[in-house]
């Protein structure tokens, strides 16, 4: 309906509905949305309901309250922002913040900060505040409840998104728990837990024993023993053992057997030469 009723676009986000000017001396034809204006850095006088876009932002030189309320000077006129509760302006290097579009629109400053949950005060070390939009929120306040501050950094609810599925926890289901400094959502976390989780090994059939080397190829018959490798003779043992044999002299038959020494020789045997035959003496017969 205000698209229809002001059909002007905003110079910021292209939408419809833009109503606020930019008062340049010169005349700008640039409009914004109140959000947009303080986004895109333009100079807001809450005194004198001027606003002035990026590109003539150096006219507030001269205006009453374009002064930082820490430096209490106009110093970079770009770099000032405006505490939407107080009306204000802060330099951000003199609070020591980086300033972005998120942290432009809706800003309050240390003193005007309130939950975002409840809209009431609360002490700095009873709220946690945003890094990405600089906007507080009770512990007490949040679902669940923590305890304490975290030691990192930390993002709200509306500037968080999961880096698995890309969503930001107000558009996740109510059951769905997001854990304090966790940068992805409870169903993405357990999908996680169950994907580094290893399978079950699957059971592999026991391999069969090896067949044994000395098994008798027919049942019923007895296996070979082992039979032990044969003991080596000390070296030296055939030289005390076994006569010197003449190398010219013709190795004996085999089948003639040697001559037993304990035989008699034979009567008609020949003596060897050189000797004397023994001849046997009949006994002499005496006289009666």
């Amino acid at each position: 309906t205000l698209g229809f009723l002001c059909p002007q676009k905003c110079e910021c986000c292209g939408r419809a509905g833009a109503t606020i000017p930019c008062r340049a001396a010169a005349g700008c034809s640039r409009l914004y949305h109140f959000p947009c204006a303080a986004a895109s850095g333009c100079f807001q006088s809450v005194k004198t309901l001027r606003l002035l876009c990026p590109e003539h932002v150096a006219e507030a030189v001269d205006m009453e309250d374009a002064r930082c309320s820490v430096c209490k000077g106009p110093g970079e006129l770009r770099d000032l922002v405006l505490c939407t509760s107080c009306g204000q302006h802060f330099h951000g290097a003199c609070l020591d913040i980086s300033l972005t579009p998120r942290k432009r629109s809706g800003w309050q400053c240390p003193e005007c900060k309130v939950c975002q949950t409840c809209r009431q005060p609360g002490r700095d070390s009873a709220m946690l505040v945003c890094e990405a939009c600089d906007k507080g929120y009770h512990t007490s306040c949040m679902e669940p409840a923590t305890q304490g501050l975290p030691s990192s950094s930390w993002k709200c609810k509306n500037c968080w998104v999961c880096s698995d599925c890309g969503q930001h926890p107000t558009g996740l289901d109510s059951s769905c728990q997001w854990p304090l400094g966790s940068a992805v959502c409870g169903d993405c976390q357990r999908r996680r837990t169950t994907a580094d989780v290893p399978a079950a090994p699957e059971r592999s059939p026991q391999p069969s024993p090896p067949a044994q080397m000395s098994e008798s190829p027919v049942p019923g018959e007895p296996m070979d023993a082992p039979v032990p490798p044969p003991e080596l003779e000390p070296a030296g043992a055939d030289e005390e053992t076994q006569p010197l044999v003449d190398p010219n002299e013709a190795p004996p038959d085999p089948k003639e057997a040697p001559p037993d020494p304990k035989e008699a020789p034979p009567g008609n045997a020949e003596s060897p030469p050189g000797e004397l035959a023994s001849v046997e003496v009949p006994p002499s017969e005496e006289p009666p």
